[in-house]
């Protein structure tokens, strides 16, 4: 299973799952499954955690990620960034979206453990998986 669509069925409502792994697979509607993110990410949210305000910023976002078990790289799904779809460094994809006002996902671990940055000036969000 690739870590699009784990992090889908792990962390998004299940009424929005079909149609949003739909939209992020096909390349002729990726874009606008993108510009949501930015929006409104349909994520449960009985698994997510507003990440505190002194704490979303690229260096304190890693190690609260890394002590929750993420590792040196993270794929990435990003409205508007390059590096959307690709694996990058956990420090450089930090680095990418919380400069960009955009909506991001970093899928840390599939299925357990990602990093959601809505549109600027709204909060960061954790969303892990047991």
């Amino acid at each position: 299973m690739d870590h699009e669509t784990a992090f889908t069925k792990s962390f998004i409502l299940s009424a929005k799952r079909a149609r949003f792994l739909q939209g992020l697979a096909d390349p002729k509607t990726r874009k606008e499954a993108l510009e949501r993110l930015s929006c409104e990410l349909p994520y449960m949210t009985g698994f997510a955690m507003e990440v505190p305000g002194h704490q979303d910023f690229p260096n304190e976002l890693e190690k609260l990620l890394r002590a929750k078990g993420a590792g040196p790289r993270c794929h990435v799904i990003a409205d508007g960034l390059k590096a959307d779809g690709r694996e990058l460094a956990l420090r450089e994809a930090l680095n990418l979206v919380c400069l960009h006002d955009r909506g991001a996902v970093l899928l840390c671990l599939p299925g357990h453990l990602a990093y959601y940055k809505p549109e600027s000036p709204r909060p960061g969000i954790i969303l892990e998986r047991p």
